[in-house]
């Protein structure tokens, strides 16, 4: 039997009490308490076991924040790499006279892991130099938040802006953010960066490209001949996941590495288990990983039960115990606990849109109004922009912003930014959109929710999500950082919002536990690793039969099926996957000739819902696909039919809120017990399905009408140009629909400038206020889509006292 000692044999020893004591009740630890714990930390931080070495760093942490001598940390973080810390603790903790050669000498040593104005770890180091070494190679990168992966797409992007470079974000949110750091970069000296696949041009030896995986694909199939020299995947553990995004991301891996056999793919994510399990079927890689395990923040955990009274625990992850905080009144409400216990900056984790919107607007009743003019300013644009009763002005008011798939584009980026510099804006309560590389400041995290879509939150999740606060950048900054950061605070709040019958201690433990082993979760079907069974083996074939057929020769001795007509291989082409097209096709393509034999093209909003119900509704499996099957209801279908009129018309976010009330009360005036569908904001099961779609319009005042409207708004026109513009898009292709209704569908104009800018990243009202108004400071080039704004084009917006909004938009684009 072994004699090494594991944190299993700690625990059997009067080490679980020493430490308790010096944990929650350290004025009851005595001087000597105090060695023998320092001492212990020392030996356990010398050991091999990873986990006790993190337990050692955590005691020495503690005690050098509780007593503010920071000299045991400063030893430990210049003999383990740790040099952020040891340079943060040598600039503020430690006095001259007390500076001697040792000193001196790690000062000086520390200066090699300077990269601009910031230090590395000696991880962060040997990352930057792995990820150099391995320029023209397939590599993975798995790195906590804060290990510079934004930094290595610079690098790439550096390295191949000469060739064909393409980065994969994971939504359009972050292409416009990942487009700004490559700009601000100063690396790619004018070359235009693509964020569009009609921006990108044939003739062009080279291409930096900023791209979702559905745009990648869109693009793969505008140039049958296009392949990439890199290609960077950017949170990379979505490809594990069961659903058609990671599905599609899969595919343009495939069919990158089809296209060309030495692309080199960089594939990024805070964390994977085995990067093995990124690989895909169908291609072969050599895949080099770096994997980052150094220990500088040590969390602290507090659970919070106000759903049983039961009061508030300190969870201990390395003994995997719950201790009671002494002396400690757990309030009764979530709102109330989180004002109680916030930092400067926090984020608040919640699963469902409507349970965000619900808590701010409560959190916001029990905080102060903040005193902060461009808050009040901001206020009055976002007004103008929407509405005066968007619930988001009140608790911007009290200093809470909420963020969320559902609010609208322009407002989401516009009070990320305010949060990041107002210091009264102290609270975004956010779904897991963060998780997706949004990146805010904050030191301190609330979890009132255990699930994360239909599922729980998982390990993984959790860690990612706990990452983003406490950031290196803010542990480090020299005027407002602090080592006390290094142990930042996550609440777990056992409330109304956790599920009805969770344990959330078992929960804490699942995902906090020291020594929990997490393994990756690989649910792709396109995955080599996805483990193939009767119940998943119709999947599979379907997904090969696609992948197949978008790109020939993919797959070795394929026997499976090809299409044979041309809407089959158009709705391939377009990645329509909800129909069985190979079943179908000969049906949808006899519905193609009838209306071309008619001599018509579709050139309204009613006609091409029409057409889409016919050629395609039609077609849907019995079951699943419940968003598109609503257009078998003709009501729905000319509910869409006029949220595209609105489109084709410019209609202002402002108008289509004003006009969505008028539509639902013309629905109220001619039935009193209308109902109309919401979504996931819904309260009524209409139609006995055990879901909860639909709210009776009589049930809504005007305040709660206003606000439906602004999210359904910013769905509906999701669900047009993510899901409805493919079918228009093979309507295109097999020349079925007039061309200046096709462009105003999907661009909502057919002005060709305007259209530009839209590729380039603009909202379409802000591109046309542009147009009319300030056309003399942009050099537009329609033929190969690029953009020139004139330095002085804010300062005349500025002037002409144009809202906030739209000005940060610009600058956002520039």
């Amino acid at each position: 039997m072994s004699n090494k000692l594991t944190l299993r044999k700690l625990k059997n020893t009067g080490f679980p009490g020493l430490y308790k004591t010096f944990m929650i009740k350290p004025d009851q630890t005595n001087k000597k308490e105090l060695v023998s714990i320092l001492s212990i930390a020392i030996v356990l931080i010398n050991l091999d076991d990873e986990v006790l070495q993190h337990l050692g760093y955590r005691i020495i942490v503690e005690y050098c924040n509780r007593s503010r001598n920071y000299h045991p940390l400063y030893e430990v973080a210049v003999n383990y790499g740790l040099y952020p810390v040891s340079k943060f603790i040598e600039e503020h903790y430690i006095a001259e006279q007390d500076r001697n050669i040792f000193t001196y000498w790690n000062d000086a040593y520390t200066e090699l892991y300077k990269q601009g104005d910031v230090f590395l770890t000696d991880q962060q180091y040997a990352l930057s130099s792995f990820f150099a070494n391995n320029q023209d190679v397939t590599v993975s990168i798995v790195a906590p938040t804060s290990y510079g992966k934004s930094e290595l797409i610079i690098k790439a992007v550096e390295e191949f802006k000469d060739r064909r470079i393409c980065v994969i974000t994971s939504t359009k949110a972050l292409l416009m953010q990942t487009k700004r750091r490559i700009k601000d970069a100063g690396i790619v000296d004018g070359t235009k960066i693509i964020v569009h696949p009609e921006m990108y041009n044939i003739q062009a030896s080279s291409c930096v490209a900023v791209l979702t995986q559905e745009r990648l694909l869109r693009l793969f199939k505008m140039d049958p001949t296009l392949s990439f020299d890199c290609v960077v995947v950017d949170e990379a553990h979505e490809i594990l996941e069961d659903n058609l995004r990671s599905n599609t991301l899969a595919s343009v891996v495939i069919v990158a590495k089809k296209r060309n056999q030495n692309v080199a793919f960089k594939f990024l994510t805070p964390f994977v288990s085995d990067s093995k399990n990124l690989q895909p079927r169908y291609v072969e890689m050599d895949l080099s990983s770096f994997k980052v395990n150094e220990y500088i923040k040590t969390e602290e955990y507090f659970a919070h039960d106000i759903r049983n009274g039961r009061g508030t625990f300190f969870y201990d992850q390395f003994m995997d115990e719950f201790w009671e905080i002494p002396g400690y009144n757990t309030p009764e409400y979530e709102e109330e606990l989180v004002a109680t216990k916030a930092a400067r900056k926090n984020i608040v984790y919640l699963n469902k849109p409507v349970d965000i919107e619900d808590f701010s607007r409560a959190l916001a009743d029990v905080l102060p109004e903040i005193d902060s003019l461009e808050v009040d300013t901001a206020i009055e644009n976002i007004s103008e922009y929407l509405q005066p009763q968007y619930n988001l002005l009140a608790c911007l008011r009290k200093g809470v912003i909420y963020h969320h798939g559902s609010v609208p584009d322009a407002i989401r980026i516009y009070i990320e930014d305010l949060y990041k510099r107002i210091p009264e804006i102290k609270f975004v309560v956010t779904t897991s959109t963060l998780l997706s590389g949004v990146n805010l400041p904050a030191e301190r995290m609330f979890i009132l929710d255990n699930k994360k879509g239909k599922g729980k939150l998982r390990p993984e999740a959790f860690k990612n999500l706990i990452g983003r606060v406490c950031r290196f950048s803010e542990i480090f900054n020299s005027s407002t950082g602090g080592l006390e950061m290094l142990e930042p605070q996550t609440h777990i709040v056992f409330g109304k919002y956790f599920s009805a019958n969770a344990n959330y201690m078992s929960f804490i433990q699942e995902v906090a536990k020291a020594d929990i082993r997490i393994e990756d979760k690989v649910d792709n079907i396109l995955l080599e690793n996805t483990r193939v069974t009767p119940e998943n083996e119709g999947e599979l074939k379907a997904a090969a039969e696609f992948i197949e057929n978008y790109e020939n020769g993919v797959i070795y001795n394929y026997s499976e099926r090809y299409t044979t007509t041309e809407i089959g291989q158009s709705c391939i082409m377009n990645g329509i996957r909800e129909i069985d097209v190979f079943a179908n096709e000969t049906k949808m393509q006899s519905v193609v000739e009838r209306y071309k034999t008619s001599g018509k093209k579709i050139d309204n909003a009613d006609e091409l819902m029409f057409m889409i119900q016919n050629c395609f509704i039609d077609f849907l499996p019995e079951k699943g696909f419940d968003d598109i099957r609503r257009l078998n209801n003709s009501e729905a279908c000319r509910f869409y039919a006029m949220m595209i009129d609105w489109q084709t018309d410019n209609k202002s976010y402002a108008e289509m809120i004003s006009l969505f009330i008028q539509y639902w009360r013309r629905l109220y005036q001619n039935n009193k017990d209308a109902y109309v569908y919401v979504g996931r904001w819904g309260k009524e099961d209409i139609a006995g399905s055990h879901n909860t779609p639909y709210v009776y319009l009589k049930n809504l005042n005007r305040n709660q009408a206003v606000n439906l409207a602004i999210v359904r708004i910013k769905e509906e026109k999701d669900f047009i140009d993510n899901t409805l513009i493919r079918f228009v898009e093979v309507f295109n292709d097999l020349d079925l629909i007039d061309e200046s209704f096709y462009t105003k569908v999907k661009y909502g104009t057919d002005n060709p400038e305007a259209i530009c800018l839209l590729k380039n990243g603009l909202s379409l009202s802000l591109a046309l206020l542009l147009i009319d108004s300030y056309r003399q400071y942009l050099k537009i080039n329609v033929k190969d889509s690029e953009v020139h704004f004139q330095s002085d084009l804010i300062d005349a917006m500025e002037k002409a006292d144009e809202n906030r909004i739209l000005i940060y938009e610009v600058k956002n684009c520039m």
